[in-house]
């Protein structure tokens, strides 16, 4: 009860996505199956962490972050009288932005895809900047026109402009369900992410999320290096945030390296 009532709180008021929700559900609940949610003390929050050697250093953060969450929610529900995540400390995420952005010939082999549904991912992903559980529930009703309204991280809503290139293949592809109203149907409704994950893993070589870190990077280098304007098409509420997503690459350097000479 006490964590479907969490769960509420974060669909209902702080109108967090599906995915989150559910991601946070998992790790509350497993952590339940074990401490007792509400005597629980910081020294049992690390040990249950440290229990589990497998979890990468991206799984850690995100079940540091689902604990904050909670604790903080439950000190203002009243539900508890301290916060025993408060000594929890996310992990340093090292040498990872490399890996992070689709190269040119993974793009080139999601658009020489012979699956539509492919096809349209890159797409999205690379060209548009979504999100993958945006990509995966992205519904007709969702498109005027040239533009995308898409539903973001904490209810945030932001309009997509759709190319020429992109606008031909989603109506290819609802051509393709006509009845289906999701663009990437399944049974029940849309298709899951790990479909879209598997996807692009198997035909691209990478993950989907590493398409939106080409489409901001892309975005911010061809408006002049404008961040603001990068932060409004990635969806994002915090600036901070955007910084990640924009990529020094080597030709970057070359110019920094160009504009540092001393020689004349």
């Amino acid at each position: 009860m006490l964590i479907d009532d969490y769960l509420a709180y974060l669909s209902d008021v702080r109108r967090c996505s599906a995915s989150t929700v559910r991601l946070r559900s998992s790790y509350l609940t497993r952590l339940a199956a074990e401490v007792d949610l509400v005597a629980a003390t910081a020294l049992q929050l690390q040990t249950w962490i440290a229990a589990h050697p497998q979890w990468t250093p991206r799984t850690v953060n995100a079940v540091v972050a689902t604990l904050r969450s909670f604790y903080r929610w439950a000190v203002e529900a009243g539900v508890v009288s301290r916060d025993p995540s408060t000594w929890l400390r996310p992990v340093k995420l090292v040498d990872v932005d490399d890996a992070r952005i689709a190269s040119p010939e993974q793009i080139a082999a999601g658009l020489a895809s012979g699956r539509l549904e492919v096809r349209v991912v890159t797409m999205l992903g690379a060209e548009g900047g979504l999100r993958v559980h945006e990509i995966a529930k992205l519904h007709e009703r969702d498109r005027d026109g040239q533009w995308l309204s898409v539903l973001g991280k904490g209810g945030r809503l932001r309009r997509v402009r759709v190319s020429p290139e992109l606008g031909a293949a989603l109506d290819e592809l609802r051509a393709k369900h006509p009845d289906a109203g999701w663009y990437f149907p399944s049974r029940g409704g849309h298709v899951s992410t790990q479909t879209v994950r598997n996807w692009t893993r198997r035909e691209l070589g990478t993950n989907p999320h590493s398409l939106r870190h080409r489409a901001g990077t892309t975005v911010f280098k061809r408006t002049g290096n404008n961040l603001r304007v990068t932060q409004v098409f990635l969806g994002h509420a915090s600036v901070a945030t955007t910084a990640i997503y924009v990529h020094v690459e080597e030709d970057d350097l070359i110019e920094a390296s160009a504009a540092s000479r001393l020689a004349a």
